[in-house]
């Protein structure tokens, strides 16, 4: 049976599809209320700040809405005006367009296609003008049909009456609201259905802070480009194709159709076209390689047709509110699957019968691995002297040229060790770790012995040692990581987006979050005490810590290690985004491969068949372990908060098969 924690997400989902059913059954009533809500939800950090200043909560959501209310009553003054002077101006122009698409623009489409496009525009005239003039009898017919429909209006009115009322009070109350909703979570399913809901606000607050930011700086863009391009009409076409643009390819779509409508009716000529076009191009290209990924990046995750086909789904069972809340509910949704899909690999019922939660893991291993001890969170090897206890591994002394390194299951993410292990990571970052200090072992001469680890403790301490130690030389380490990209992705990523560098190299413009880098970049970094953070630094600043004679060897050994490697895993199956290498001299001053080599711990592992360039691919590594941390609210300073059941579960299953795809049949 599945635990409580791998039942937490087919919970999660319950809950989602029966509040779902709920709405549907209560929208007309909800309808304020929902709206209000989510008024409230995305005001809310706005009020906690003044509050934190030192206003009562009352006073801070007041004034809150009182701002929002100047500032939507200035927007509506200030718009209004300028929409009805641009439809009074088309209404004026109209006649003109009329006469020139008889004119000229029919004539060219019969030479052209050979069709007979014959309108007669003087009955389209006689039918517009017939219809401005009974605007004013348009009215005059509906006053007496206006009862028929009075529910509706009064119902509308309120609803519209009710939503800052309700908007206040939720906003005055929701932290109350939200401690309330807190407590009644069951305590053994509490940590997880916290990380939960905040993995769900945090892709919620940074949707609406990022697409409602590109809607407002592209409906800006549009509206100046279009003015600049001398378009009458510049903004409302500028405006509606900023705020369609939150519907994949739609937007655009529709202001490039407007646009060039209108400019061939205002210009009537291919150099009046032209700059207008120039407008739609370029802001395809601004949104898509700045504005997009600068303001949202990938917080949400939708693949495009899913968020159409949400647009289309809620706006056709809870109606127009329900397109305002499509992409919000979606990704809620998506979260909920994606924990959904990651209990799922890690139950019982997925491996097999008995075959436990990393049963598929445990039997893809060879028989030396496939049973792996009990977890080892810290050694205590007595019969010989410590040197030191890392972030993973515990150092012994043995003799005076030897080392005894233990990989113990700590895991370290944010420079900070966790207080739970994973079970087997030891003997699987151990077994990677020989496995290409063996295959590499023509690059560069790494620091193995070939010693029996167990034959340098005492019996009672061979439990401690077994398949996760190893006997290594003792040499002088270098004081910096030699880190080798590959891929732009994680922090890297997120400097190329705001300088177009990586590590102060500059790098082509219009790369994509995930994508393969032209060549793979040596970025070194110094090396930090445990709780400190590692500092990337330039290659002149490595060249000033080691000499540029075994800078220049550092760095070449690092591009030759991971290229040879990066080769290897492809053909398994495997990408090998980034890595991590250490290395260190012996007596006469040669260098050698130290530590850890290509690890789950050291390395971003991501699976071929699931790799794709603008989204961060699932990965074999501790990188599910981060995502967690960083949806689970905590500072990422010490000390780490407990790893969940189930997260130790899917993690440790992650490790097992980078082992197992690397390594099989070898």
């Amino acid at each position: 049976m599945l635990n409580r924690s791998e039942n937490l997400p087919w919970l999660a989902l319950a809950v989602l599809l029966i509040l779902s059913g709920l709405i549907y059954l209560l929208a007309p009533v909800l309808t304020p209320f929902l709206a209000g809500a989510l008024l409230a939800y995305i005001f809310d950090p706005l009020a906690d700040k003044l509050e934190y200043k030192g206003l009562n909560r009352t006073l801070a959501a007041l004034l809150v809405m009182v701002a929002v209310g100047l500032v939507s009553t200035g927007l509506v003054l200030m718009v209004v005006p300028l929409f009805i002077n641009q439809a009074q101006l088309l209404m004026d122009r109209l006649p003109d367009y009329l006469g020139w698409i008889q004119r000229d623009l029919l004539p060219t489409l019969t030479g052209l296609l050979g069709i007979s496009a014959d309108i007669d525009m003087d009955s389209v005239r006689n039918w517009l003008a017939e219809h401005a003039q009974s605007a004013g009898t348009a009215a005059q017919q509906f006053l007496p049909r206006l009862g028929n429909g009075a529910t509706a209006l009064l119902t509308a009115a309120v609803n519209l009456l009710l939503i800052p009322v309700i908007t206040f009070y939720l906003l005055r109350d929701w932290d109350g609201l939200v401690a309330r909703m807190d407590q009644l979570i069951p305590r053994p399913w509490h940590d997880q259905v916290s990380r939960l809901v905040k993995e769900i606000d945090r892709v919620l607050s940074e949707f609406l802070r990022g697409q409602l930011s590109v809607m407002l700086a592209m409906s800006v863009f549009y509206s100046i480009g279009l003015s600049l391009a001398g378009l009458d009409f510049a903004l409302p076409i500028g405006i509606l194709t900023g705020v369609m643009g939150f519907i994949p390819f739609v937007g655009a779509t529709l202001g490039l159709v407007l646009g060039v409508l209108e400019a061939a009716l205002q210009f009537q000529s291919l150099s009046g076209i032209l700059p207008v076009l120039g407008v739609f191009v370029a802001g395809q290209v601004v949104e898509g390689m700045v504005v997009t990924p600068w303001l949202v990046g990938d917080r949400i995750g939708l693949h495009p047709v899913a968020v159409i086909f949400a647009l289309a789904a809620f706006g056709q069972v809870f109606g127009f509110f329900g397109v305002l809340l499509a992409l919000p509910m979606a990704a809620a949704l998506l979260v909920a699957i994606r924990h959904l899909r990651e209990a799922w690999l890690a139950s019982p019922a997925y491996a097999g019968t008995g075959a436990g939660k990393a049963g598929r893991y445990n039997a893809a291993l060879s028989s030396t691995d496939s049973v792996m001890s009990a977890p080892l969170l810290e050694s205590s090897i007595k019969s010989l002297p410590l040197i030191s206890k890392g972030k993973v591994r515990d150092i012994y002394a043995v003799g005076d040229d030897k080392l005894l390194l233990v990989t113990t299951d700590r895991l370290s993410a944010f420079d900070v060790i966790m207080p739970t292990p994973i079970p087997g990571k030891g003997e699987v970052l151990t077994a990677i770790t020989q496995f290409w200090f063996n295959k590499l072992a023509h690059v560069i001469p790494n620091q193995l012995t070939g010693i029996d680890p167990e034959s340098v403790v005492t019996p009672d301490e061979r439990d401690q040692v077994r398949g996760r130690a190893l006997v290594v030389k003792k040499l002088k380490p270098l004081p910096v990581e030699a880190i080798v990209r590959g891929y732009l992705v994680g922090s890297g990523w997120k400097e190329y987006q705001q300088t177009g560098r990586v590590c102060g190299i500059s790098l082509p413009s219009g790369l994509q979050q995930a994508g393969k880098l032209p060549q793979p970049l040596f970025t070194p970094s110094t090396k930090a005490d445990i709780g400190q953070h590692d500092e990337n630094i330039s290659f002149a600043r490595c060249e000033e810590l080691l000499g540029k004679e075994l800078a220049a060897k550092v760095r070449d050994a690092s591009l030759t290690l991971y290229s040879q490697a990066a080769d290897y895993a492809l053909s398994r199956g495997m990408i090998i985004a980034d890595t991590k290498f250490e290395f260190g001299l012996d007596e006469s001053g040669r260098l050698h491969h130290i530590d850890e080599v290509m690890t789950p711990d050291s390395s971003r592992f991501w699976p071929a068949d699931q790799y794709q360039q603008g989204v961060n691919p699932p990965s074999f590594d501790k990188q599910y372990v981060r995502d967690w941390l960083e949806a689970s609210g905590w500072n990422k300073e010490p000390p780490g908060p407990r790893l969940p059941e189930n997260v130790v579960s899917i993690t440790s299953g992650k490790y097992r098969e980078a082992l197992h795809r690397l390594t099989e049949n070898n």
